[in-house]
């Protein structure tokens, strides 16, 4: 089962394609209410925070299964060192002691649909950017500032589904 926490529709996407794909179900993390094994978590990430992990959890943890596949999905290009340190040390610290194998895929953004919060949060992040200087991995953030711009892309989800179609044979198709 693949359950997702989508803000603005990148997680959403992700999910449903990759559902598609494997032929499997996809639901908002708000109708979890557990399933049969695999079961993967794709959520959006902001400010490191992951979207409906305290919904994910709470019915993972009514369930004897313990083990799932996380795939998180942001802006920063996942496939960098710096950024995958970050986002498992964090979601170590979220869903620990549960037992995850993670992935990251980059989602997208459109400042237009942003709430009031998100916006704010941006504008913050912008201001500390210019403030300490441009470094190489900030450069992409300040070219797409304000305006509106997506990653999504089918390639992305490759790796979850050689995992899937390694780790979990009987349970998904090949």
């Amino acid at each position: 089962m693949i359950v997702y926490g989508s803000e603005y529709g990148s997680a959403k996407w992700y999910a449903q394609t990759l559902g598609k794909k494997m032929n499997m179900e996809a639901v908002d993390v708000r109708q979890f209410k557990g399933g049969e094994d695999p079961v993967i978590f794709i959520s959006s990430l902001y400010a490191g925070g992951f979207k409906g992990a305290r919904q994910f959890l709470k019915t993972m943890n009514k369930m004897d299964q313990k083990r799932f596949v996380l795939v998180s999905c942001g802006l920063a290009d996942p496939k960098e060192e710096h950024v995958q340190k970050e986002i498992v040390c964090h979601a170590h610290a979220v869903f620990d002691p549960l037992d995850f194998e993670w992935f990251g895929v980059r989602g997208g953004i459109d400042y237009s649909r942003l709430s009031w919060k998100h916006r704010t949060m941006m504008k913050m992040m912008k201001t500390m950017i210019e403030k300490k200087g441009m470094e190489e991995n900030n450069k992409e953030f300040l070219s797409t500032y304000g305006k509106k711009a997506s990653f999504c892309d089918e390639a992305w989800l490759d790796d979850v589904i050689e995992y899937l179609n390694i780790h979990e044979k009987g349970t998904v198709p090949e």
